[in-house]
């Protein structure tokens, strides 16, 4: 039995957050019976319970909403907070492998993210409290090899497609370093591939959806209350989750356990695999970022960033590839949540004064918390071994629903594809339900998320153990490129960012 870590490393969206729904318990006593039982809190979670009253109108179910630790605990409160759609990246893989329509069809359910969030969120009254923004992102090439890459995906989808699809019409490649650096603020990006983007402050959201339904009276909150199993539906259609405070009847549960769904479906266990993140907020000048991006030197090695909205300010920087690669094992497979990578703070801190065009903040850097309280941090997210995330009603097993395995991506995935089963979970309740109008002329959930038994039977005999060592041969070959930074001990900062650390403004 797997669950997450008591004592995650402390990250930044949770540490400077204000919200009422903080450990939160609804009744001090679990409820012995819901409708639906939610299990996790994060986006997914959110998302799922949002639906349901939005669909269900005023027929809503009795929800009880479980988490093992507090509320959007895990990925969802440890991302990098960008709402940023694969819009041509992956297009090339992607049509290989399924042919042209389906890559795009990929794309299109990714691209509706921008406009789902933002009628939601301003319709809700939430946009400013979770500081949404729309804008552009970037591609930063930062070799030759990453140019050629991002180049050739974005020209091949152009040809399939044509030049005047409205999604390649939303995409531009920006060539020479001068124009480049100008745009992207990265020195030495060499070409910058450009398209629409958002950010929002993943924490806020996930609380904020929570507070709008909590309102409404059919949820039950209990957090710190781990589900230790699920039982099948009996006779009756009734389902027991098991938790160690007492259980719970209930005709559906919907997992959205991302990383951890294998704990309570076993058929998952080898199907959603771990990897480990990192993150961290700097101090920054308000509005010094233009826009949010990515730096790109092959297909393993990158970072990415953004700035938030005034008071805050702070850069929020992720990925650290060009130094964990030396290790790919302490991130590939791994759940140590609790730990910090080795070098990591020092490498974050070094970031702004080597990376970025004309810094004006600190160097080292100052991060927006002390580095242990909420500065830098890790975070785990769920893998699935063939590339996408499992979204639909369990196969064989009547009233559990399924969505997880987001692969790291999950901000322009998991609203719409919860709005598209939770209906399923309406219909298994025979509660009447209508398409919120928030949702009008968006694309259906893509045939590759789709959760099926053929599906799972195809992947059955994967070999899990050479997937992760191919991911980690693939980090070790990158580790030996010119443009790796190099090992921890010889970053020469370890000093001033004990200095840091005991200094920064909590």
């Amino acid at each position: 039995m797997v669950l997450p870590i008591t004592n995650p490393t402390k990250s930044f969206w949770i540490e400077a957050a204000e919200s009422p729904l903080k450990e939160h318990r609804t009744t001090p006593d679990l409820p012995t019976e819901a409708d639906v039982v939610i299990i996790g809190s994060g986006y997914t979670g959110a998302s799922a319970a949002y639906w349901l009253n939005k669909f269900a109108g005023d027929k809503r179910p009795n929800i009880v909403l479980l988490e093992a630790r507090d509320l959007c605990g895990g990925a969802t409160g440890r991302n990098g907070g960008q709402l940023r759609p694969h819009l041509f990246s992956r297009y090339t893989p992607w049509s290989e492998r399924f042919g042209p329509k389906v890559a795009m069809d990929l794309i299109e359910h990714e691209n509706a993210h921008l406009d789902a969030f933002k009628r939601l969120l301003e319709g809700e009254g939430i946009a400013k409290k979770v500081c949404f923004k729309l804008g552009e992102t970037f591609d930063a090439a930062m070799t030759d090899e990453a140019e050629e890459r991002l180049r050739e995906n974005l020209e091949r989808m152009t040809r399939d497609h044509g030049p005047d699809h409205p999604i390649v019409k939303s995409c531009r490649y920006i060539k020479g370093r001068k124009e480049a650096e100008e745009f992207s603020q990265m020195k030495g990006a060499q070409a910058v591939f450009v398209h629409p983007t958002g950010q929002v402050w993943p924490y806020k959201f996930v609380h904020a959806l929570l507070e709008i339904v909590d309102k409404q009276g059919n949820l039950n909150i209990q957090t710190h209350t781990p589900v230790t199993a699920v039982s099948a539906a009996d006779s009756n259609g009734d389902i027991t989750v098991t938790t160690g405070r007492g259980e719970i009847k209930t005709k559906a549960v919907f997992h959205a356990t991302n990383r951890w769904a294998g704990h309570l479906l076993d058929q998952f266990d080898k199907l959603i695999v771990p990897g480990r993140a990192t993150i961290a907020a700097i101090k920054a000048p308000e509005g010094f970022i233009k826009h949010t991006g990515a730096q790109h030197w092959d297909s393993v090695v990158n970072n990415y960033h953004l700035q938030l909205p005034p008071p805050y300010n702070h850069i929020v920087v992720g990925g650290a590839k060009p130094l964990t690669v030396h290790n790919p094992s302490s991130y590939i497979g791994s759940d140590l949540e609790d730990q910090q990578f080795d070098g990591v703070p020092e490498f974050y801190a070094a970031w702004p004064a080597l990376d970025i065009v004309d810094w004006q903040g600190g160097n080292p850097a100052e991060f927006g918390r002390k580095r242990d309280e909420g500065g830098v941090w890790s975070g785990v997210y769920g893998n699935s071994i063939d590339g996408f995330p499992f979204v639909g009603p369990v196969p064989d097993q009547p009233g559990h629903f399924l969505a997880a395995a987001f692969t790291g991506h999950g901000m322009p995935r998991i609203l719409l594809s919860t709005a598209d089963l939770v209906p399923r979970v309406l219909d298994h309740l025979k509660i009447p339900h209508t398409t919120p109008s928030i949702l009008e002329g968006v694309p259906a959930l893509p045939e590759p998320y789709v959760l099926t038994q053929a599906r799972l039977d195809g992947l059955k005999d994967f070999d899990v153990a050479a997937y992760l060592q191919a991911d980690i041969d693939a980090g070790l070959a990158s580790s030996t490129k010119a443009f790796v930074k190099p090992r921890p001990e010889k970053l020469g900062l370890a000093e001033k960012l004990e200095t840091l650390a005991i200094s920064a403004t909590a």
